[in-house]
């Protein structure tokens, strides 16, 4: 008895494709049944001297045996055959994240003794599939003699993180601002600095521009920037108090410059129509500028009187302005 290869999809022995349908067949006494074993493999038609094999993915060495039972009921001697089931081995990756705005090109690391062509799940041929898609990606390897197999991977598009470091703004005197990016992985700020948040000063020059790049836990990065303006002073204090009412239980009883403070060593002068300086204080307290009275502790009359405010911050003019006191 011997095993005869029936050839399907040009297969023959001693080798078959992974996953593929092969015949194979054997000539015997007539009237005579085929017992077969099949290792690696699985029976899907069995016509006693010939059976239709399908072959599973345990690429490798696999043992085709048979024998022949006659109709006297003899036992013949078990025939064996050995034939090797080939498929590429290839491999793109299991999960694959990219940031959004990015793209990843896939190479299959792959090996095989045949040249391999390759076919992607979107049509193309090429050794490389370049996406920024997410989804299933998916590559079929095909040797020359016919033998294929397929990999596929998850792609993950992760968003960009989002940074917002607020709105442009201005810093006075001793002021600071604290700029908080977000919580994410890594900082870098332009300043130098690699933390979060950090505390920014007055502009130095008549602008500042503070920029921050954030790389998130994906890995995805993403920046904003903040402009820091010079200080106007006049602006900062465009809303000066012009009023004292003295007695009454007035609110207004004290002079109020509100973050004067901010301004160290800042001087105030007071004046009256004559020109002549009836008050002068440094460093004053912002809620308590000026109550009405002169240096030496006198109450002084209803009437306009003259301020001279000198900041003593980087060149400023000084500012100026009346000051009523009512009664």
């Amino acid at each position: 008895m011997a095993l005869i290869p029936v050839a399907l999809h040009g297969q023959t022995l001693p080798y078959a494709c992974a996953g593929s349908r092969e015949a194979y067949g054997v000539k015997g006494y007539e009237n005579s049944t085929f017992i077969w074993t099949i290792e690696g493999g699985v029976i899907v038609e069995d016509y006693s001297d010939t059976v239709v094999v399908e072959w599973n993915w345990n690429v490798g060495t696999h043992r085709l045996e048979v024998v022949e039972v006659t109709d006297a009921n003899c036992i013949g001697t078990p025939v064996e055959a050995y034939l090797s089931v080939n498929a590429p081995d290839i491999d793109i990756g299991n999960r694959i994240e990219i940031c959004e705005d990015d793209f990843i090109t896939i190479r299959p690391e792959a090996d095989y003794f045949n040249p391999l062509t390759f076919e992607w799940n979107d049509g193309s041929t090429g050794n490389s599939l370049t996406t920024d898609e997410a989804g299933i990606v998916w590559v079929r390897a095909t040797g020359t003699d016919g033998c294929y197999n397929f990999d596929s991977a998850t792609i993950i598009v992760n968003p960009l993180p989002i940074v917002d470091l607020g709105r442009d703004t201005s810093l006075c005197g001793t002021s600071t601002l604290d700029l908080d990016a977000g919580f994410f992985a890594l900082y870098n700020w332009s300043t130098g600095e690699i933390s979060n948040p950090i505390s920014i000063e007055p502009a130095s020059t008549l602008a500042d521009t503070i920029s921050v790049m954030v790389t998130d836990f994906n890995g995805c990065r993403a920046s904003d920037t903040l402009v820091v303006f010079q200080c106007d002073v006049e602006k900062f204090f465009a809303n000066i108090p012009n009023t004292i009412i003295l007695g009454h239980g007035s609110p207004n009883e004290k002079w109020i410059l509100e973050h004067i403070d901010l301004f160290p060593g800042a001087v105030v002068e007071i004046f009256d129509r004559w020109g002549r300086l009836i008050y002068h204080v440094e460093n004053p307290d912002p809620f308590n500028v000026w109550d009405g009275r002169s240096q030496a502790g006198k109450e002084m009359p209803m009437d306009s009187y003259y301020y001279v405010i000198d900041l003593k911050y980087r060149n400023s003019k000084p500012l100026v302005g009346t000051i009523n006191i009512i009664k």
